[in-house]
């Protein structure tokens, strides 16, 4: 571990009719976690990574998911990891 740790939030925008699918496809991806909005098809998801890279890989992965229309990041703020323990 390079000692950091990452967060992250998105706004995934979903077609409607997709959005169960949709929301096991983020379940899958490591270290993300969906907070809300399947009802509208706009997800509110956080991820938690170790590296920057980590958070763009990531992304990357929630935006080729079918039937996303666009995964915009909303936050992203890091810190040493022990300041967290």
């Amino acid at each position: 571990m390079n000692g950091e740790c990452h967060i992250s939030s998105l706004v995934v925008h979903s077609r409607p009719d997709q959005v169960q699918s949709i929301l096991e496809g983020i379940r899958s991806v490591q270290g993300a976690e969906v907070h809300g909005g399947a009802d509208t098809g706009k997800l509110i998801v956080t991820l938690e990574t170790d590296t920057e890279s980590q958070v763009v890989e990531r992304i990357n992965a929630i935006q080729l998911l079918d039937g996303v229309l666009a995964a915009t990041l909303v936050f992203h703020h890091f810190e040493p990891a022990q300041e967290r323990e």
